[in-house]
């Protein structure tokens, strides 16, 4: 069976340039692991998904030139892969906290056509079925998402309203870190976190109870303080969140940008459900270190491709 691999923006970089300019990749290590990686793709042994982040991130890739190259690798590696938007999986998550049923890899990862977007609804049990795609509906789906990452840019107005939504979120927890720095007390910095996220999160929690058909009565006794840690830390995605979140909020100097938003929420939701996840170094670290405190099996994370095929392939080497 093929394994999952997620790769941050930075990694697809990387493959890109192994098959365009190799001469640019410093380490040969790393020219070597995307070279595997590359032959690992093209044998099945490996999915490589792409996400939402992936199509604004590459509007964002520069030279016409240079996008096109990373967009083209992505589409010849991805294979119609794609992995749910991390805000469909945090409302399908907490739907199952409150219904009994559970979201898996099998829905995160998907070719169902729109499955990037955040109004998809996985067919959980809740959510009502689709029909069976018809072929050249599904055809046109690829055609667009194929079109749209090689082509697309955002115009000024349209980085500009986004920049600001995203600056909205990264001012949220630097003002709660802010406000910690200034009160300094003895906290159990985890609660604080799941306090903060049930606060921020409430109307999609009480649309997730209104989804899994439960009453205002449950709905509290799930989410009593006592057990506000245990709720997010049981789920894979929002758990990974409130992990990283509360090691930041930890860091008194830490600061929190609007490229956190993507790392955050992506490489979080990727490291719950995929086989492996290669991440940019800071979120990377901290999803590392959150595999301590969480008990759902994770991805493994890496930091760089040749961390990632050596543990790929260590199985068989030592067989």
């Amino acid at each position: 069976m093929s394994k999952v691999v997620y790769l941050d923006q930075n990694h697809w970089v990387t493959m890109a340039r192994a098959r365009v300019a190799p001469e640019k990749i410093q380490v040969a290590e790393e020219r070597q692991a995307a070279d595997t990686l590359w032959g690992l793709v093209a044998s099945g042994q490996v999915r490589l998904p792409l996400s939402m982040a992936h199509l604004v991130e590459t509007a964002h890739a520069g030279t016409r030139d240079r996008r096109r190259h990373l967009a083209q690798a992505m589409l010849d590696a991805y294979g119609g892969w794609h992995m749910l938007n991390p805000l469909v999986v945090r409302r399908y998550e907490f739907v199952g906290a409150f219904s009994g049923l559970t979201l898996t890899a099998k829905d995160v990862f998907t070719t169902a056509a729109n499955s990037p977007f955040f109004d998809y609804a996985p067919a959980i049990g809740l959510a009502v079925t689709r029909p069976v795609q018809p072929w050249m509906a599904d055809q046109f789906w690829r055609a667009a998402w194929a079109s749209s990452l090689l082509e697309e840019t955002l115009s000024k107005e349209d980085l500009d309203v986004t920049n600001a939504v995203i600056e909205r979120w990264a001012a949220a927890p630097a003002t709660l870190a802010q406000s910690l720095r200034d009160h300094p007390a003895e906290r159990d910095m985890r609660m604080v976190t799941a306090m903060y996220m049930m606060d921020d999160l409430k109307v999609e929690i009480a649309q997730a109870c209104m989804l899994a058909g439960i009453s205002n009565e449950e709905l509290s006794a799930h989410l009593q303080p006592e057990k506000a840690v245990g709720f997010f830390t049981s789920l894979p995605f929002n758990g990974g969140v409130l992990e990283v979140t509360q090691a930041r909020l930890r860091n008194a100097s830490d600061r929190w940008v609007n490229n956190d938003l993507n790392d955050l929420f992506y490489l979080a939701c990727a490291a719950g459900y995929a086989d492996y996840v290669v991440a940019e170094k800071k979120t990377g670290r901290f999803l590392q270190n959150a595999d301590r405190s969480l008990a759902a099996p994770r991805a493994s994370v890496h930091l760089n491709l040749r961390s990632l095929i050596r543990d790929i392939q260590a199985p068989q080497e030592q067989n």
